[in-house]
């Protein structure tokens, strides 16, 4: 994998479910300053990033699955590793869960869930098998989309109103850390960096630029999509508005395109495809390291369905919000993990060999 197909995998992998509902999300908690919690949480993932890579380059070609052990122990880090597969998991089964929410809600009312949940089954298996470097591919091929979703979101220039941002800071510091906390689960997927690390082929070159650049990105996109939605939405408003973007969308008419929410909403789930590829590809990893297999494939071939199954049997309101609040706490314990990782090679000498 090169240097810029690990740009496109990072940024696919990070900009997905979450574009329907950050800005009420960032609303909840920082009121008119959510815009600002986005740079912060963009800016404490550009250091977490920086931590990830020092870690990645002490264990060249190896991934966090092979370098583990190594660190901590052969024990110890099977247990890691297997903490590390459940993270992709339970990641993987809140986005379905809140993907086919989303679909049910805004695209297809009338439609059996079992369809959409099949046709998300098919594609994931059919991609998230194949070598890392054909995932990349697909990756590379799809980013222009997220042009054309930020050119859908700057159709229409008549309804904002500046003084709904205003004054700035009314929320304070608090406020502003609360929003960044909410936020920062939606740039989630940064850390398969950890599993992508041994396959990616710099040729001397450091694999930092890429990352900081996927990161930046992603936050100038989030950025983006919230000031959009305060800039046409009051903060009364907001209050009974979960999904703000396909709802914005849905009162933009042009003369040649009437339904632009259904247009947007097509392009976002290809998205979404894409990050629950990218999880379904960790989470195969992780399995076969664990259950010694030769190839992540076999693996896949077992937990998609089984992800699929459990999300549509677990599809409700509440349940949604329970795994969301499970997802959201372990994210912080494992995204630390590569941290204490690093100080304890620094401290033990721990290095990787490298091969030829």
């Amino acid at each position: 994998m090169t240097r810029v197909q690990l740009f496109a995998f990072i940024l696919q992998t990070q900009i997905g479910i979450a574009v329907l509902s950050v800005p009420y999300d960032l609303h909840k908690d920082a009121g008119a300053d959510g815009w600002i919690s986005v740079l912060v949480a963009g800016a404490i993932v550009q250091v977490i990033l920086f931590a990830y890579v020092l870690l990645c380059k002490r264990f060249p070609k190896q991934n966090l699955f092979d370098f583990t052990p190594i660190i901590i122990g052969q024990w110890l880090g099977k247990v890691v590793n297997a903490a590390y597969t459940a993270h992709f998991l339970l990641t993987t089964s809140l986005i379905i869960l809140m993907e086919m929410t989303f679909v049910e809600m805004w695209i297809l009312p009338f439609t059996n869930p079992w369809l959409v949940l099949v046709a998300n089954c098919i594609v994931c298996t059919y991609l998230a098998k194949e070598p890392i470097r054909v995932i990349a591919r697909y990756n590379v091929l799809i980013t222009f989309l997220i042009i054309v979703m930020l050119g859908i979101m700057m159709t229409s220039f008549r309804s904002i109103d500046y003084r709904y941002l205003l004054p700035i800071g009314q929320s304070g510091w608090s406020g502003v850390i609360a929003g960044a906390k909410s936020s920062f689960l939606s740039f989630l997927g940064f850390e398969v960096l950890m599993v992508l690390s041994g396959d990616v082929r710099s040729e001397g070159k450091s694999f930092m630029p890429p990352l900081l650049w996927a990161n930046g990105l992603a936050t100038l996109f989030f950025l983006l999509i919230v000031l959009v939605s305060y800039l046409n939405f009051s903060q009364e408003a907001l209050d009974f508005i979960p999904q703000p973007v396909p709802y914005y969308l849905n009162g933009i008419s042009l003369p040649f395109l009437e339904r632009l929410d259904l247009l947007f909403l097509s392009i976002w789930l290809v998205k979404v495809t894409a990050t629950l590829i990218s999880y379904f590809y960790c989470a195969g990893k992780g399995l076969s390291q664990l259950l010694h297999l030769r190839d992540h494939a076999k693996a896949v071939y077992f937990i998609v369905p089984l992800v699929c199954a459990l999300g549509f049997l677990w599809r409700s309101e509440a349940r949604v919000k329970h795994l969301g609040k499970i997802v959201e706490y372990e994210s912080y314990v494992m995204l630390s993990v590569p941290i204490v990782l690093l100080l304890l090679a620094w401290l033990l000498g721990k290095r990787g060999q490298v091969t030829a």
